[in-house]
């Protein structure tokens, strides 16, 4: 089944609008994708939600009714959002996620074809939406293909990576991953873009998968808003020198509201009622992390 753009942007018309305000993830695919809307359509940033605590500026606060959330699943049917979590049981989406989009949704993967699952990033998945290309630099290549650590989903899932490019058709996939099962990718990455990345912070392991030939561990750069703002300002630094995407502005946190997360076995919160329950549950927002597990996080907002 191939994804339709035009049908996509017709669903969900606020993927084009302009100078929108958005809450973002507080990781590389966040950030990246927050410099790519900026850049693109004049987005703003009005907060930051890390999927246990929201942190939110005067924008956020006075227009609460027009915020984007990105690289974000949001189970509030008031709040438009990109993200690319398993959200469902089956191929069907409910109505409660229907302000999503998801390529895991608009594809009917659910946590019973769970290895088929979306392996990109979302800074990917906007880029194929909006039919932009990556700069043909090496580091401009390099920080699309560490966010969400697709560089090594497409070593060791690469049959699952193929159908994906295939559903996302008309696009220059050939070129932004060509060779990255090679040591000489692998080189790349360990000695041109990691270096820069330690420099700024906030490097984490991720855990999982190993790469296939230097065996380096899958990271991922997140920040800590409260103090930690230059890694942000650091990275979009780097954004803008070899992507050339006009960096955003942080924006004056004010307010931070602490939710609780949690994870549960999938079938002890799913009913047929799912994922209803969960919204009157106060649940804020959730990700079905394997065929049986759930992440899930209670806040008020």
């Amino acid at each position: 089944m191939q994804l339709n753009r035009e049908a996509i942007i017709q669903q969900f018309p606020w993927l084009k609008e302009l100078d929108r305000p958005m809450i973002i993830s507080n990781d590389l695919d966040g950030l990246l994708a927050a410099a790519f809307l900026h850049h693109h359509l004049g987005w703003r940033i009005a907060g930051y939600y890390n999927c246990t605590t929201l942190w939110l500026s005067p924008i956020a606060l006075e227009d609460k009714a027009d915020l984007i959330w990105i690289d974000l699943d949001i189970c509030q049917p008031a709040y438009p959002a990109v993200g690319h979590h398993i959200l469902t049981l089956t191929h069907e989406t409910p109505e409660p996620l229907r302000h999503i989009c998801n390529p895991n949704l608009l594809a009917g993967i659910g946590a019973h074809t769970f290895s088929s699952k979306y392996p990109f990033s979302t800074i990917l998945f906007l880029l194929w939406l909006h039919e932009i290309d990556v700069r043909r630099n090496l580091l401009a290549r390099l920080l699309i293909l560490h966010a969400d650590s697709v560089w090594i989903n497409l070593q060791h899932y690469y049959e699952n990576a193929h159908q994906w490019q295939q559903r996302l058709s008309e696009y220059n996939w050939k070129w932004l991953f060509n060779q990255v099962d090679t040591e000489q990718f692998e080189c790349r990455i360990q000695d041109h873009l990691l270096p820069r990345l330690e420099r700024l912070g906030g490097m984490q392991s991720t855990g999982g998968n190993l790469s296939r030939h230097l065996r380096l561990q899958g990271s991922q750069l997140r920040f800590n808003p409260d103090w930690e703002e230059d890694i942000a300002l650091g990275l979009w630094d780097l954004v803008g020198t070899y992507l050339k995407w006009s960096p955003p502005t942080a924006p004056g946190i004010e307010h931070r509201i602490e939710g609780r997360r949690q994870t549960a076995a999938l079938p002890s919160v799913t009913d047929e009622n799912f994922p209803d329950n969960l919204i009157q549950d106060r649940i804020f927002s959730y990700a079905i992390t394997s065929r049986d597990r759930i992440n899930f996080t209670h806040l008020d907002w």
